[in-house]
């Protein structure tokens, strides 16, 4: 069984039955992203790939809303490199772990989307909307790996429309184009999660880690390496505004 670390400030973490859920939050309400937010998921994420008592991860949000706010003042002292590799580590942590995932978004997600987004299953509530308001719109590169997964999901050119104009995508509008697989009241979202969560754990782990492994095969084959050069030009990026801003 995986034990929660107990310095993880933006995670609520139980398991039982070969399922854990994962719990996004900030002092107990919605999740506010920050880079602590980053470094926890992805050592959580770690241990749980390494777990096989795990057949089956849940990753939610807190009230009504997954992601839908970033704290900006918590990268003000941090290095790109520091940046870099935490978004790495992150992304390819998910995109990596032969854990089978059901993400129930219970509210607007606009900070990371991707991350619910890479589950193999993902429920949303009708509240729920996917947005990119912090990169473009706050002229930001895109290059966090939103881009990669949106690409994938709703086609480049669609994509690359809804990064450039910010706009916000309905959790039904998401369920037509395939990005969401099942839409269900807030209510009745956690519960079919973890009725899922259940039917999975009860599959032999090898059989859940060969599956995943199988399913992924054409999204892993480049997304390392893309996702380290967009991350870099994301980096370029900011540093042509803080050379602009300094002459």
């Amino acid at each position: 069984m995986t034990r929660a670390n107990p310095d993880w400030r933006h995670l609520a973490v139980r398991s039982e039955a070969g399922v854990t859920e994962v719990t996004l939050h900030s002092e107990g309400g919605p999740l506010r992203w920050n880079m602590a937010v980053g470094l926890e998921l992805a050592e959580c994420l770690g241990r749980l790939g390494e777990d096989l008592g795990t057949k089956a991860i849940i990753l939610t949000g807190t009230g009504d809303s997954f992601c839908a706010r970033l704290d900006v003042a918590s990268f003000a002292g941090a290095s790109w490199q520091s940046i870099w590799a935490m978004e790495q580590r992150l992304l390819n942590r998910m995109m990596e772990l032969n854990t089978m995932v059901v993400a129930a978004i219970n509210g607007p997600v606009a900070i990371h989307s991707d991350v619910p987004l890479l589950a193999d299953f993902v429920l949303a509530c009708p509240e729920a909307e996917i947005s990119d308001r912090y990169h473009f719109e706050k002229n930001v590169v895109p290059g966090d790996g939103v881009q990669l997964v949106w690409g994938s999901l709703f086609g480049s050119s669609r994509a690359g429309y809804f990064l450039l104009t910010g706009a916000r995508i309905a959790a039904q509008e998401a369920h037509k184009l395939g990005a969401v697989h099942e839409l269900h009241s807030r209510d009745d979202l956690l519960p079919r999660a973890r009725q899922l969560a259940a039917e999975i754990a009860t599959k032999p782990a090898a059989l859940l880690a060969y599956t995943k492994a199988s399913l992924r095969l054409d999204e892993r084959r480049h997304f390392r390496a893309d996702l380290s050069h967009s991350l870099a030009l994301q980096g370029l990026g900011v540093h042509a505004a803080r050379s602009a801003a300094e002459q």
